[in-house]
């Protein structure tokens, strides 16, 4: 057995050993010096000229004095001398002088730090997926001399580095890089489902707000993005946002134009079309109108010219150009023409009531008058029906538009002039019901109409539009306006239920792989340019309403026309007008 313990080399007290006090007293000074050890410096390289018992001293190198030879050992004055001990791997020390720990790692006190733990709670228990585990009614992270970040990193863009807000652990809300690098702020109220609220996105810094902006602004000015100086430019006291190209890009435009900036009128810029003919395409922008109110429709067009012989064709290597408005109602639904056309057999409007209760599932209708309901058309359109009880999203029932309208309903012939009876092919679909009665039964005096239909449609810019030479500048000017409750689709009208259009254009028409109509193929190249597009009412207009013949409810349109040698301006009757500028 040995006489000293394993670990502190204190001394064991030996068998018949005489004045064992003495070797007991010893292991009790050891234990005094090397239990809770707390020294007073761990830098002093020679002890204090009057040291007290039981002071303490971690030794540094290059000791002089009563300390030489014994660098990096613990020294402690007790009984009027100095005791040294040498410290093992693991010991630790408060240092008095620092008010910190340090450990010995079998070489060197080095201050006590806590890396690569694999867990840390403070009043709770971490888990594998929460490592850090704070439990406190706040934590602090202040700085160190100067600034302080907190900094979450992430492995890739696809993963996340947010900050998650709960409630009773369920998440609430989220900022941060969520999936992507774009910086968000989203929202929930279950915890499953969040809701973008804010985006800043990465590569422009551009901020966006997915689900509206009516906290930046009063609810009662409706959702929407928020405008900038030159978007209010852009659209001055025009209907069209960016119709002169003054944003210097094609804002508002169909992707498949392109701003350019060199070829204008005078103008920031123009916008260029090339090639085949794609079908319509619209301005983005949704464009609130007054039906009733007359406006001046204005553009300026340009035809590319081309190399080579286009003398085989009467237009050349110009092609026809179509240019108009798309009508919408005021919850933003396209109005077609068998919303508010109507057949008229002989000259004589289909408009009637019903004489007897309509339900949806019923195969008969019974008319006050069927006079001028379809006898010969074959066409699915006039072969339909339209119910004009339709309600919009606020309620609003309108005269002479309806969505409450199918086609193809009835066949020729079953329409009994005699008895005003209306055979159908099928029952009344259920979608045609009476939204104002629980069984949507309509009752009798219900106005309806054996419906039509025509181009969706006006062309109010200009329709079939050569212009007369290439790579010149034409202005055209035209009008439109008052609502049309004829129901033939009169081109420079109103439909009725207007709230908003948008403008359209069949840009290069004619142009179609192997032609088309008498105009060449002149290739996927060719462009066509369109400027200085314009909406603006025309005050001084003057509308009247038409009395007599099919078109009876339409509105006739004058409006102002100046002469410049006689000084003049008179109202003249709307007509496309094209000018060489």
């Amino acid at each position: 057995m040995s006489d000293v313990s394993a670990n502190l080399s204190m001394p064991y007290i030996q068998p018949s050993q005489a004045q064992k006090h003495i070797t007991h007293n010893e292991a009790l000074r050891q234990l005094d010096a090397l239990v809770q050890l707390s020294v007073k410096s761990a830098t002093q390289t020679a002890p204090a000229p009057s040291p007290i018992d039981g002071d303490r001293f971690l030794l540094a190198t290059n000791c002089t004095g009563d300390w030489a030879g014994h660098d990096g050992s613990l020294a402690v004055f007790q009984d009027l001398t100095w005791d040294f001990h040498t410290p093992k791997t693991g010991w630790l020390a408060w240092i008095e002088d620092e008010s910190k720990s340090r450990v010995f790692d079998g070489s060197n006190w080095e201050a006590l730090t806590l890396q690569n733990p694999d867990q840390l709670g403070i009043q709770m228990t971490a888990d594998d997926t929460n490592r850090l585990a704070v439990a406190s009614p706040a934590t602090l992270l202040t700085h160190a001399g100067a600034g302080h970040q907190l900094k979450l990193n992430k492995n890739t863009a696809a993963d996340t580095a947010s900050l998650l807000f709960q409630t009773n652990w369920s998440g609430r809300a989220e900022m941060g890089t969520t999936g992507s690098d774009d910086f968000e702020i989203k929202v929930s109220d279950d915890g499953a489902t969040f809701r973008q609220s804010f985006v800043a996105n990465a590569s422009s810094g551009v901020v966006s707000f997915p689900s509206g902006t009516s906290g930046l602004a009063d609810s009662a000015f409706g959702a929407g993005s928020l405008l900038t100086v030159d978007y209010s430019a852009a659209k001055g006291l025009d209907l069209i946002t960016n119709g002169t190209g003054i944003l210097g890009n094609n804002y508002n435009f169909p992707t498949v134009f392109s701003f350019d900036g060199q070829i204008s009128p005078s103008l920031p810029g123009s916008f260029r079309f090339s090639g085949h003919l794609t079908g319509a395409e619209t301005t983005t922008e949704f464009l609130a109108v007054n039906p009733n109110q007359i406006y001046r429709l204005q553009t300026y067009v340009r035809q590319e010219g081309l190399p080579g012989d286009w003398s085989a064709f009467s237009n050349g290597e110009r092609h026809r150009q179509y240019m108009g408005i798309v009508c919408y109602d005021v919850d933003k639904n396209t109005i077609l023409s068998n919303h508010h056309m109507r057949y008229k057999h002989g000259g004589i409007d289909s408009l009637t009531t019903l004489a007897a209760p309509l339900s949806p599932g019923d195969t008969t209708v019974v008319l006050t008058d069927s006079a001028g309901w379809n006898e010969t058309s074959s066409g699915n359109a006039h072969r339909g029906i339209t119910l004009f009880g339709y309600e919009n999203s606020l309620g609003y029932v309108y005269e002479h538009y309806s969505r409450l309208q199918a086609d193809a309903l009835f066949d020729v012939g079953q329409v009994n002039k005699t008895t005003h009876v209306v055979s159908l092919n099928q029952s009344l679909p259920s979608g045609m019901g009476n939204p104002a009665d629980p069984s949507g039964i309509w009752p009798a005096g219900t106005v309806l109409a054996n419906s039509s239909a025509g181009n969706v449609y006006k062309y109010s810019f200009f329709s079939a539009l050569t212009v007369p030479q290439t790579d010149t500048w034409f202005k055209t000017l035209n009008h439109l306006g008052g609502i049309d409750l004829s129901g033939t689709g009169v081109q420079n009208n109103f439909p009725p239920g207007t709230a908003f259009i948008k403008v359209m254009w069949l840009a290069n028409h004619s142009n179609r792989l192997g032609g088309s109509g008498g105009f060449p193929d002149t290739g996927p190249d060719h462009k066509i340019w369109f400027a200085g597009i314009s909406i603006t009412p025309e005050s001084l207009a003057a509308q009247n309403k038409v009395t007599s013949g099919t078109a009876t409810g339409s509105l006739e349109i004058k409006v102002p026309v100046s002469d410049y040698a006689a000084g003049t301006v008179n109202l003249a009757p709307s007509g496309l007008s094209v000018e060489e500028i």
